[in-house]
């Protein structure tokens, strides 16, 4: 008896505490969620594309061609049109600190000049993507000028992230980037977790999923590839080139593609400008942490192209002095406010003299 009495009680007691989880789940997700367990599928199958890799859905934010929308609206009678495209750092962290928006209010105030900006940046992005998705864009907004700022990290993507994922024409150019496939399994496994009937299930599967489960796919997709997006910009340049040369030669087969892509479309040489800024190990006086391997291949192909290139390492090296890590987020590669805006006006003085007659 006593040994079957214990036995209930314990699974009443089970029972009980499986009940009070259940009712505090649901409970913080009515308030919070502190921890979401109700995501619906349509929430979470999003942003794939098996056209431009990944990409913002459509929002308040973010138009149906993935135009960024910003607090400083483009004049019905604004112009010139200048498209710009790249990745996070061309996106921004919010509508109003985004090189397009400082270009655009500095032609304003500055030259008295209602000039029309896109911002069609999206995090991650590289001239893999960029390639398909001039394609699309060019012709719909016809610009007057195609602004492309392309990042340090743009050759570990183009090279370790999307390399295998390109579908090409006939002629070999970039026709699209097919969507990651850990990115998808990822999705699909939030989808697994939620379409259990219980929170308490919900939140034993999302765990196991996601702490067990999804790093393990993660670690196995990436076995091969370095972890760190700039793996290459942190040797000397010599030996950089050396090491990865077959990364640095696929950069620049890509910045070609990208830059007859563009100039096929809108036809005029003087109607495209390619831009890059450092990294913070760019800027550290004395340090030599980064090379010039990434910007001196943009330069290398822009020259071939005999488009405009604006580095600005120089101009941020004279605006930020001996403290350029004020200008940049803490224990991040990304600008701040601060650091964001200094690149922005020295892009907007560039392009302002690149359109002067």
């Amino acid at each position: 008896m006593w040994p079957r009495s214990i036995l209930w009680v314990s699974v009443i007691n089970i029972v009980a505490v499986a009940c009070l989880w259940e009712i505090t789940l649901r409970a913080q997700q009515k308030l919070g969620p502190f921890y979401d367990l109700d995501l619906r599928p349509e929430a979470i199958l999003i942003g794939i594309s098996d056209e431009l890799n990944h990409l913002h859905p459509p929002s308040e934010e973010w138009d149906r061609d993935g135009i960024r929308r910003t607090d400083d609206p483009n004049a019905p009678q604004c112009g010139p049109t200048l498209l710009f495209m790249g990745d996070s750092f061309m996106e921004g962290p919010s509508t109003d600190e985004t090189v397009p928006y400082h270009v655009k209010r500095f032609f304003s105030r500055s030259i008295g000049k209602e000039i029309c900006v896109f911002n069609a940046a999206c995090s991650s992005y590289s001239p893999s993507i960029f390639v398909p998705q001039a394609k699309k864009l060019i012709p719909l907004l016809r610009p007057d000028i195609v602004v492309i700022d392309i990042d340090e990290t743009d050759i570990y993507d183009d090279y370790h992230r999307y390399r295998a994922l390109v579908t090409r024409d006939a002629g070999g150019s970039i026709t699209a980037v097919r969507h990651t496939p850990i990115a998808l399994q990822f999705q699909e496994g939030l989808v697994e977790s939620m379409s259990k009937p219980l929170y308490l299930q919900r939140l034993v599967s999302k765990l196991y999923f996601t702490k067990i489960v999804y790093p393990s796919l993660f670690a196995k997709y990436y076995e091969n590839k370095p972890i760190d997006f700039l793996w290459l910009s942190r040797l000397p340049a010599t030996e950089a080139r050396e090491k990865y040369g077959p990364a640095i030669d696929h950069f620049k087969i890509t910045l070609a593609d990208l830059m007859q892509t563009v100039l096929s479309q809108i036809g005029r040489t003087d109607a495209l400008v390619l831009v890059h800024h450092p990294h913070l190990e760019h800027l550290k006086a004395g340090d030599g942490a980064f090379n010039n391997v990434v910007s001196g291949t943009i330069r290398e192909v822009a020259l071939r192209y005999n488009v405009k290139y604006y580095d600005a390492a120089a101009d941020l090296r004279a605006e930020f002095g001996d403290k350029p890590e004020a200008y940049y987020i803490p224990n991040d590669m990304h600008f701040n406010a601060a650091g964001q805006k200094a690149y922005g006006l020295l892009v907007a003085k560039y392009l302002a003299r690149a359109l002067a007659p």
